[in-house]
């Protein structure tokens, strides 16, 4: 049943990238999105090989992350507001700009206030790249939306799987620098490739619709808002659980085996994925409430691991609820937004995964200090169930709501 299961995935998967023009819109995309998972390790590395310390890392990180979260609903407005290539041109060039300057001021021994500045523009200038494709799902998907989603919620974990073990690589064979430089080239190739693809480059917004005007209109209709929400609250559970897995493994073999379990995670999560993609329709509001109460359930068993190897194997059941409730969160989105709100919409989104992840991770480290790893779990689980009570909109204009 679960072959069946996918097998309809993959099949839908490849009947979407067969559209035209969708194979190379996902391919530049997934390029241009590569450096979000490149600058976590990356700016680590290339802050602690300039010889500062730990602290000054943690700043330098935190100064990127605020930002990114700062700027992520505005490049969303922007999106949805201009030409979403002329958007994209000018953060293209911002970006990479931005994170050479930092790799210059880091390596030349500038002063760390020279450093935070650089880093919250790097942060400020990432590309709405992921926006803008999210928002032209619907007209590029048709009626394979849902795969359309799917897709976008597992190249996610590809993201992020990827990306360290080429800064690792790069770091290793090169320099200190190289995975921050090789984040602003990818990131500019990437960027003006998607521009280059026709639906992409020559999109219109409808002149007929007219956005909402005041600052926070995005946010107005209460659909939006609770999906907002919803999103944080998994953010917190994915920080309090990812600063957990190094702290287990301490106390299991060695601290650097945590990122088998964290490895483990994201594998679930893609794996999850496909199985998202294979499922046939059903009402979103019901599927959301279903995934996340699973998820919170499958939080539990790696309270009772007593190996690395065991918490590895859970874990990557753990991920798989991940992705399909991602999918689901995304499609509601077209249909929950004002018009020509969607982008920044989904940036919202971004902002508040990035705020939940970082609240997860401070709580959740104190937790461990003082109680151990498993508190930090605990928290995780206690902001999905959080998630699972936010789950059942009211009714509201949703896409796909047969549920409503």
């Amino acid at each position: 049943m679960a072959g069946g299961v996918v097998s309809r995935g993959l099949s839908s998967y490849r009947e979407l990238l067969f559209r035209p023009s969708v194979g190379r819109i996902v391919t530049w995309s997934l390029v241009a999105r590569l450096p979000m998972g490149m600058l976590g390790l990356g700016l680590v590395l290339l802050v602690r090989g300039s010889g500062r310390s730990y602290a000054d890392v943690g700043l330098v990180a935190a100064a990127d992350a605020l930002a990114v979260a700062v700027g992520s609903p505005v490049g969303g407005r922007l999106i949805d507001r201009r030409r979403p290539a002329a958007v994209l041109a000018v953060y293209g060039l911002a970006f990479p700009a931005a994170l050479l300057a930092l790799v210059v001021l880091t390596t030349s021994g500038a002063p760390l206030p020279a450093l935070l500045v650089a880093a919250a523009a790097a942060g400020a200038t990432l590309p709405p790249v992921a926006p803008t494709i999210r928002m032209l799902w619907p007209s590029l998907a048709g009626a394979d939306q849902q795969a359309a989603f799917a897709l976008e919620a597992t190249l996610q974990e590809l993201i992020f799987v990827t990306g360290p073990l080429l800064v690792g690589v790069l770091t290793a064979e090169i320099t200190s620098s190289a995975g921050v430089v090789a984040a602003a080239v990818i990131s500019a190739l990437g960027v003006f490739g998607l521009i280059a693809v026709t639906p992409v480059g020559r999109f219109r917004h409808p002149q007929h619709a007219h956005p909402a005007r005041h600052l926070l209109a995005a946010l107005s209709p209460p659909a939006v808002r609770r999906i907002v929400v919803f999103a944080g609250c998994y953010g917190l559970s994915f920080g309090a659980v990812e600063v957990a897995m190094p702290a287990f493994a301490e106390q299991h073999g060695g601290r650097s085996l945590g990122s088998l379990c964290l490895a483990a995670w994201a594998a679930g999560s893609l794996a999850g994925g496909l199985l998202a993609s294979g499922q046939r329709p059903a009402g979103p509001r019901r599927r959301l409430r279903l995934i996340a109460t699973v998820y919170a359930a499958l939080l539990v068993p790696p309270l009772l691991a007593g190996s690395v190897a065991v918490m590895t194997a859970v874990m990557f059941v753990a991920g798989l609820p991940i992705a399909p409730s991602v999918a689901i969160t995304y499609g509601m989105v077209p249909g929950a937004a004002l018009p020509r709100t969607s982008a920044e919409v989904f940036g919202w989104l971004s902002t508040a995964v990035v705020v939940g992840i970082a609240f997860g991770a401070a709580v959740g480290g104190s937790l461990i200090t003082r109680s151990g790893p498993d508190a930090s779990i605990g928290l995780g689980i206690c902001g999905v169930l959080v998630a699972v009570l936010l789950a059942p909109w009211p009714a509201q204009r949703l896409a796909g709501s047969d549920d409503a």
